[in-house]
């Protein structure tokens, strides 16, 4: 029996989800090429956590033995007031890790894209450097073709946008819907907004800081995150509300001097009682302050286009899962390409076909990533202490230190797994073969709410 050729993509992103996704569609026997304008894993200071969802998926693609022997593991996440009082500190990595098997693996970025890459079997279909970045894409109801600065092209029945916030892909889609389609990707033009800004970097270890803890600094002027991984390294993440709100494109392009700045005008901040925000900045070996944008576009594909990642679904850093919500996003869109790969009429994959498996792909995934990425609205608000929801959150987590964990366990049930690899081993004795409808979290008492609020607040005002 004559062996129909394989679907072939065109992944234009060589980072999280465009390397996850090469790895996806090798498993499902679907031709690729991976373009990327910068040698894979260049060195850009950021770090990143793996959480469980994450995790899931990468130990499908065989990857996350070897992740998790590159880290120190998150077992403790201690929630602080402005003046570093502890407020709680769950063992939420260490319940999670119990709960589904795997741990919050900690690191930075480049390392796990660098993972990723090694573990690729053919990397000569990874293009990467100078010269390609991607200047056009020409479509066809036959097919795409990618063509780079250095005169290159590359054709396939789809492409692939995994190339971040500025996504050139994202793009050409909108430049061709338009054409065809007048207007067609005017509302999905100011889905991206942004107003608050990261300074995130790597610093040395810090003595008061120990590996396998986390620090979240809650803060109206600005907020904190410090994560401290293997050999006691700072992930360092400082947060801060924007003057104005801003509109992608038009998003602010910050200098070195500029984070410098906003980094010495809070060396005094408390990190815990007795650590300083100064104690890490003093170790500095990387940083770098970007705006955070925000948004989820209506439609991430169209004919033979479609987005990944960043380009599709932007939100905060402050819930750690943008990388996550990138590999979940890469493995649906496998899914659905697999299942076109397997059902096509022809020798060839219609135009037709794919659009199907593009829709299939947005309906399955876009709902739940929208929940996440509210979530992650949330949850920055929360800890830049907007309103009253904050002390209801330190409230409730006062008196219940599962509750982070908790409400990661509801959140990590529903994650999405690559439908042709057997589920991972580890899976089998975990939560995920339990009663998935079981509510993990619990509604606070009233009155008790009320009076920690009170007590809180009290306590803030009195150390300010």
């Amino acid at each position: 029996m004559e062996t129909k050729p394989p679907i072939k993509a065109i992944i234009v992103g060589g980072a999280i989800a465009g390397l996850t996704l090469a790895h996806s569609l090798k498993h499902a026997n679907i031709d690729y090429e991976v373009i990327d304008a910068y040698p894979i894993a260049s060195p850009v200071g950021a770090s990143i956590a793996i959480f469980q969802n994450g995790c899931m998926v990468l130990d499908q693609l065989g990857i996350y033995q070897d992740l998790r022997s590159l880290v120190h593991p998150l077992k403790t996440m201690n929630i602080r007031l402005p003046s570093g009082k502890l407020v709680a500190g769950p063992p939420a990595g260490a319940l999670l890790e119990q709960r589904f098997g795997y741990s919050v693996c900690l690191l930075p970025r480049k390392r796990l894209i660098q993972l990723l890459y090694d573990h690729l079997e053919d990397k000569s279909k990874v293009h990467a450097g100078h010269g390609k970045r991607v200047i056009r894409v020409d479509h066809s109801v036959d097919g795409v073709e990618v063509f780079t600065e250095d005169g290159s092209s590359y054709s396939g029945d789809v492409v692939v946008g995994c190339d971040g916030i500025h996504s050139s892909v994202r793009s050409e889609m909108w430049r061709h819907a338009d054409l065809n389609q007048p207007g067609k990707s005017l509302a999905d033009r100011s889905a991206f907004v942004s107003e608050f800004s990261c300074l995130f970097g790597i610093a040395g270890a810090v003595p008061g800081l120990p590996p396998g803890e986390a620090n979240i600094v809650h803060g109206k002027t600005v907020s904190f995150l410090t994560f401290i991984g293997l050999n006691g390294d700072v992930y360092f993440f400082l947060y801060m509300r924007m003057s104005e709100r801003y509109q992608w494109p038009d998003s602010p392009r910050f200098s070195q001097e500029q984070a410098e700045s906003l980094a010495n005008a809070n060396i005094g901040a408390k990190i815990t009682e007795d650590v300083t925000f100064g104690d890490i900045w003093i170790k500095r070996r990387t940083f770098t302050l970007l705006p955070m944008e925000e948004g989820v576009l209506q439609n991430w594909h169209w004919g033979r286009f479609t987005v990944v990642g960043d380009a599709a679904h932007k939100m905060t850093v402050n819930l750690g899962q943008g990388g996550n919500g990138a590999i979940e996003s890469a493995a649906a869109l496998a899914n659905a390409l697999n299942e076109a790969n397997l059902s096509r009429r022809g020798d060839r994959v219609s135009q037709e076909e794919i659009e199907t498996a593009l829709s299939n792909y947005q309906e399955f995934r876009r709902p739940r990533l929208s929940n996440i990425a509210h979530a992650a609205y949330e949850i920055t608000r929360i800890q830049a202490l907007e309103g009253i929801k904050p002390w209801v959150f330190l409230s409730t987590l006062y008196f219940d230190s599962t509750m982070l964990a908790n409400l990661s366990t509801e959140q990590f049930l529903g994650t999405v797994l690559l439908n042709y690899i057997r589920r991972p081993i580890r899976l089998d004795n975990s939560l995920w073969l339990q009663d998935r409808n079981k509510p993990f979290t619990k509604s606070p008492s009233l009155q008790m709410v009320a009076c920690v609020v009170l007590v809180l607040t009290i306590s803030l005002v009195l150390k300010a």
